[in-house]
């Protein structure tokens, strides 16, 4: 049978009321009653009913965490960021994983709803089929904040700017030297691969040089990990001219350029060299270490909890509609040993 505050409060011989305070950390009780109440509560394996807790306050204390795809690293790391920044706050995180599934992700919201969550947090996987239901989830009673690019949308959006942060990684390598660029994207239509792709393309059509900037390196026809490993084979395999350099859209295809480059015998950077974006935790254990846009997951984290939280405090689940949210992080461009000058 479940510790109870009475029973605590029995065993002490004081009222369940002071108990239920000293519990909270409240100042009104001395401290040593409440080092008293707190070290018998450890010791009788006291836990507090939330379900009974949620039932008095009409709040759960829980984040609907809707990801897009956890078998990315990348969602990975920021889902451990969100966990993190909302149990600074006293919230604890409920995660869905999406899968890249307009049906899912439907799915997901529908399942953190009937659990009474306090607020959303959505990684959406920008689906066509699912847009006209981004701008409804928007209107729910709760708190609903996108990490998505949403800016033409009447939604709350945190986001990083990713157009800028392709373009601190092309502006590094012409620096080095290198205008034959490659570029391997993923399939999927997505805000983050339109601005990372346009900032690519705007960097070669403003140089004179640039031979890529006729997507001659682009490639953009599936959507797996190993997508980048199987181009870079294609790509430095064949005959006739080969990029000289090689910008992923995300690490994880990063990686696998540097498996192909390592397999034919070449060397990163002496022969190729390869930029990431993202900056998972991998990239420092790579060799070479891969340089990476950086995104900031901590900041993007920290300011979503803390929008969430103050909306939730202030009873605005449902926001005024002509005041959203739309914050952009600046990205960082993190140099590495995977990027060198080209060679004459």
């Amino acid at each position: 049978m479940s510790v109870t505050i009475k029973d605590i409060a029995a065993a002490l011989g004081i009222s369940a009321t002071t108990v239920s305070r000293a519990l909270k950390d409240d100042v009104r009780i001395s401290k040593e009653v409440r080092d008293r109440v707190t070290k018998l509560a450890r010791k009788m394996g006291y836990r507090p009913n939330l379900a009974a807790k949620s039932l008095v306050s009409n709040r759960t204390d829980a984040i609907g965490f809707l990801v897009d795809n956890l078998s990315w690293s990348f969602f990975s790391e920021l889902a451990e960021c969100v966990q993190n920044a909302a149990e600074r706050h006293g919230y604890s995180v409920l995660i869905y994983s999406s899968q890249k599934s307009a049906e899912r992700e439907k799915a997901g919201v529908e399942s953190f709803l009937s659990r009474g969550i306090d607020a959303l947090l959505i990684y959406a996987t920008e689906a066509k089929e699912n847009e006209s239901l981004y701008q409804e989830w928007a209107r729910f009673d709760i708190p609903v904040l996108f990490f998505n690019h949403f800016n033409h949308m009447d939604v709350n959006c945190v986001t990083t700017d990713d157009y800028e942060g392709a373009r601190k990684a092309m502006r590094h390598l012409m620096e080095l030297g290198h205008r034959n660029i490659g570029y391997i994207g993923s399939k999927e239509d997505s805000s983050i691969k339109r601005q990372r792709l346009a900032a690519y393309r705007d960097a070669l059509a403003e140089t004179e040089f640039g031979s890529g900037s006729d997507d001659s390196w682009v490639a953009l026809e599936e959507d797996d990990p190993l997508y980048g490993y199987r181009v870079a084979k294609r790509w430095f395999a064949g005959s006739g001219d080969k990029p000289t350099a090689i910008l992923a859209q995300n690490d994880m295809l990063a990686f696998g350029v540097c498996r192909a480059i390592a397999e034919l015998g070449m060397r990163v950077p002496d022969d190729v060299s390869v930029v990431g974006y993202d900056d998972l935790d991998t990239c420092q254990s790579l060799h070479p270490p891969l340089t990476t846009v950086k995104i900031p997951l901590k900041r993007l984290a920290d300011s979503a909890m803390n929008f969430l939280i103050e909306q939730i405090n202030a009873g605005n689940g449902k926001p005024d509609d002509e005041v959203r949210l739309k914050t952009t992080f600046s990205p960082n461009l993190v140099i590495r040993q995977s990027t060198g000058p080209v060679k004459p």
